[in-house]
């Protein structure tokens, strides 16, 4: 098999069938293929200086059937007697399906066998998990390759959107398959991972990798971040100085901003949280403040706190 890459085309090969005659017949091919051709029932009469040829007595009906039903028994008799023979009155026998070829080995041998796969649009995706996915081994010819179950196993690779597979006859593949963009980077346990918008987690980052995207941390952020995100965008006062947000008991968010302010939101309450945050009121002026906890988790009332103290190197070993 051979990988073909950079969206090259392979030209499609369609066999031309022999060109028929519209007007012709089963029984004009059969006389044609004799040397004959056909006459009509009304033709003229051989010429009376030609031989004569004596009409044979046609025989009675019943005659006639009775001699064909003794002939029918007699080769039934025999062949029943012969396979009681020849198999020992049919213990000794076996499938004649498993002398036969399979029909695969028959698609196969007509030429029928995947040999190229045109690959394209794969950037983060390994070119190896493609063909896994696609399971070429055990994908018989090109006739009986599922394409919809293999569309399905590359589709449930981390990073593909969507793929689409296109048999190109007589012997290859054409895989198409467009990415998805990462939105949001998840802190996990220690690690770092992409995600897309609807939470699907792309792959993982090696440390030290600098990546310009929105941070996400604690369980189930990634499922629940798009909307908080686009909420943020609408208010660039806090946009421009969001750190990471942060998924507290699967419920509700807290945002870390910039000068070590953090903002305890409420379950659902984050539109109201930003409008009071980003307006020219006392409130607002909180987005300037440095190392202060502000508490909007209850309705209609205000907390305000100085943030803890960082716990530095010195102070944890003593």
């Amino acid at each position: 098999m051979q990988q073909v890459g950079g969206g090259s085309e392979l030209k499609e090969r369609v066999p031309q069938a022999q060109t028929l005659d519209p007007a012709a017949t089963l029984f004009s091919a059969l006389f044609s293929s004799l040397g004959k051709s056909p006459q009509s029932s009304g033709s003229a009469a051989p010429a009376s200086g030609g031989p004569r040829h004596l009409r044979r007595r046609r025989e009675p009906r019943h005659t006639a059937f009775g001699r064909r039903l003794g002939l029918a028994m007699f080769m039934g008799l025999s062949g029943a007697l012969a396979f009681s023979l020849l198999t020992d009155g049919g213990r000794q026998t076996r499938a004649v399906s498993s002398l036969l070829p399979d029909g695969e080995h028959i698609l196969y041998w007509t030429g029928l066998r995947i040999e190229q796969v045109a690959l394209t649009g794969q950037r983060f995706t390994a070119d190896a998990d493609v063909f896994s996915a696609i399971d070429l081994p055990n994908s018989g010819s090109l006739l009986t390759f599922d394409v919809a179950a293999a569309r399905e196993r590359v589709e449930a690779l981390p990073w593909v959107a969507t793929a689409s597979i296109s048999r190109i006859y007589p012997a290859a593949l054409d895989v198409r398959i467009t990415e998805r963009r990462p939105s949001a980077l998840w802190i996990n346990e220690g690690r770092e991972f992409l995600v897309d918008s609807s939470g699907r987690v792309l792959s993982g980052l090696k440390p030290g990798t600098n990546v310009r995207l929105p941070r996400l941390s604690g369980a189930g952020a990634p499922e629940q971040a798009q909307a908080l995100l686009e909420l943020i965008v609408r208010y660039p006062r806090i946009a421009e100085r969001f750190v990471m947000a942060e998924r507290v008991g699967g419920r509700r968010w807290t945002l870390h901003l910039k000068n070590g302010l953090t903002v305890h939101l409420g379950a659902d309450r984050e539109a109201v949280a930003f409008a009071a945050l980003s307006s020219p009121e006392e409130l607002g002026k909180l987005l300037d403040a440095r190392d202060v906890v502000v508490d909007l988790r209850a309705r209609g009332r205000i907390a305000i706190r100085p943030a803890p103290p960082v716990a530095t190197e010195n102070s944890t070993q003593s």
